[in-house]
């Protein structure tokens, strides 16, 4: 079977390789950069407000800074999540050549949303649960519930059937998976660092840093849709057409 990557390109059989899944991430980026940046700003602006405020309020002591600290924390899951659920539509349509638009891409990601947000709440308990536990569980616990948000969007399918589908999609690759997985966290978070650096504790520090945040979160968003689409090539042959078909 035939995969169609960015631009309408012809791939190599499915098969479920990190170079392969990394060469059409950074395909569908560099072709549509900017509507997936946008895909994920939208979401994720009222962090934005949320982290100056926080920001601005530094200096204040005592329990009110803990709580808009773990707001924030909680409201980045899940505008992260929906920023990823909106970007999917998108990248099945880059990858099978077609065109897509910013407003197609919310209406099929925000009709999901409530799922969506469930899905990944539960995968951010289970991972810090996991952390807690020796950090070991949390990382295979991740890699485990990686491509529960395409398959809650892609297969319309409910909270906890979402997260035992992904369960079944990941088995066999998390090795891989978690090479994908940590190649996106160093890249994140070293990313982030040089602009704080760059930034300090500034205005445009802030700026600078919510700008690399919105950028590493469109990277995610792509990549776990082409992480989906490989894995069930791989272990279901089934071909880009047939997985859009949810879309129509």
């Amino acid at each position: 079977m035939t995969d169609i990557v960015a631009g309408g390109l012809s791939a190599a059989p499915a098969q479920f390789r990190v170079g392969t899944v990394m060469n059409k991430t950074f395909a569908i980026l560099g072709h549509q950069f900017w509507k997936f940046t946008l895909l994920a700003l939208l979401p994720m602006a009222p962090l934005l407000i949320l982290t100056l405020v926080s920001a601005s309020g530094s200096g204040t002591p005592g329990a009110e800074f803990a709580v808009a600290g773990a707001l924030t924390a909680i409201l980045t899951v899940v505008f992260q999540s929906i920023a990823q659920a909106t970007s999917l539509y998108g990248a099945f349509q880059d990858m099978r050549g077609q065109p897509f638009t910013i407003g197609e891409s919310f209406r099929i990601g925000l009709a999901r949303a409530v799922p969506v947000i469930g899905v990944s709440i539960l995968i951010g308990f289970a991972t810090v649960l996991g952390m807690v536990l020796f950090i070991v569980p949390g990382i295979i616990l991740g890699c485990m519930l990686y491509v529960a948000i395409p398959a809650c969007v892609i297969e319309k399918s409910g909270v906890m059937a979402s997260l035992k589908r992904s369960v079944a999609l990941t088995k066999g690759y998390r090795w891989q998976i978690f090479g994908l997985f940590l190649l996106v966290v160093v890249i994140a978070i070293m990313g982030g660092l040089v602009l704080a650096k760059i930034g300090g504790e500034s205005i445009p520090g802030t700026l600078l840093s919510f700008a690399w945040q919105v950028v590493s979160t469109s990277f995610g968003a792509v990549l776990s849709a082409v992480i989906y689409h490989d894995l069930r090539a791989a272990k279901e042959g089934i071909d880009l057409d047939t997985l859009a078909n949810v879309f129509d």
